[in-house]
């Protein structure tokens, strides 16, 4: 009797245990955390004569990452995302001038509206929207908030229990539509690469 409610006991924790592991392998989402780190660059997109030039330093962004699966091919994805980064401007004066360097910091909070292309088993292509939110008042350079643009090229492995991990070269642009209106803006030009580890549920 003892004998049998063990098997019992076994049978039951393999059927829940196995039901589980069916359940997250037919699951269409994944969330996870990602790490970027990138170069970055402030620009107008119209020429302008005498304008300062401008550095960005240690830069990184860290944030959340939802994916779900419409089709073998196409993912959804969006999360959320913190970047920071210090901005050192250089003010273009005649030769005799001295120069002093003026620097700030930069955050933003991205809400990233993009979709990623499965192209086979292991890469994949990326691109779309992000809503941006400047968080800094005092910043050298106009504000990011605004509808930004981004575009990318990934590496991704899947493993069996549901982990997934992708590398994801990016280039991306923001304050392409600003929510100011100054009338040459400023758009922080953006060239990283992500790292993400995501998980099925």
């Amino acid at each position: 009797m003892k004998t049998l409610a063990i098997l019992t006991s076994l049978l039951l924790t393999f059927n829940i245990s196995n039901a589980q592991e069916v359940s997250t392998k037919n699951s269409k989402n994944k969330i996870g955390i990602t790490y970027s780190v990138a170069e970055s660059d402030v620009v107008h997109f119209q020429s302008l004569t005498g304008a300062a030039s401008y550095n960005s330093e240690n830069f990184y962004a860290i944030g959340l990452t939802y994916l779900h699966e419409i089709n073998n091919w196409l993912d959804l994805e969006t999360g959320i995302e913190y970047l920071h980064s210090s901005i050192v401007a250089e003010p273009n004066l005649p030769p005799e001038y001295e120069t002093s360097l003026m620097k700030s910091d930069l955050s933003i909070i991205s809400i990233p509206l993009t979709m990623r292309v499965n192209l086979g088993k292991y890469f994949f292509l990326n691109g779309g929207l992000s809503i941006d939110i400047d968080t800094e008042d005092s910043s050298i350079i106009d504000s990011q908030s605004g509808i930004g643009g981004i575009v990318g090229l990934g590496a991704k492995y899947d493993f069996v229990c549901g982990a997934s991990l992708f590398v994801n070269p990016y280039l991306k642009s923001h304050a392409l539509i600003p929510f100011s209106n100054e009338k040459y803006h400023e758009h922080l030009m953006v060239s990283g690469v992500k790292v993400g580890l995501c998980y099925k549920f």
